[in-house]
This record gives structure tokens, sequence and C-alpha cells, in this order.
């Protein structure tokens, strides 16, 4: 699984989070439904957290 920032595709399912218009690919829409974007510094990027026991 990965994030991206591009124009959403033909099976994208496009859905408002806090104002800010998401697409997430239907193949695994039911994966990303308890997930949190964070920023984390020693990453020094972006990060999904949640779902853990569903993670690839």
């Amino acid at each position: 699984m990965g994030l991206a920032l591009d124009e959403p595709e033909e099976n994208d399912k496009v859905v408002t989070i806090n104002d800010i218009k998401v697409a997430i690919d239907s193949d695994i829409e039911s994966v990303t439904e308890n997930l949190v974007l964070d920023f984390n510094k020693e990453a020094n990027g972006l990060v999904l957290l949640g779902n853990e026991s569903d993670c690839c």
C-alpha cells in the first residue's frame, strides 16, 4: 500500500476528509477505514497509522 499526491484514477473513490479531497483505490478501501495520516519527524514525512492487524 502506498501514498501519492496525484490525480484520482477512474476506479478511485473520492471522499472529502477535513475539507481535503482524497482519492482511495477501491481495491484497498476496506483496509483504509481506520487509518490516520500523520507527520513523523523521524521519518521526515507522512505516515499512515492504525489498522495494524490488516497491514501487509
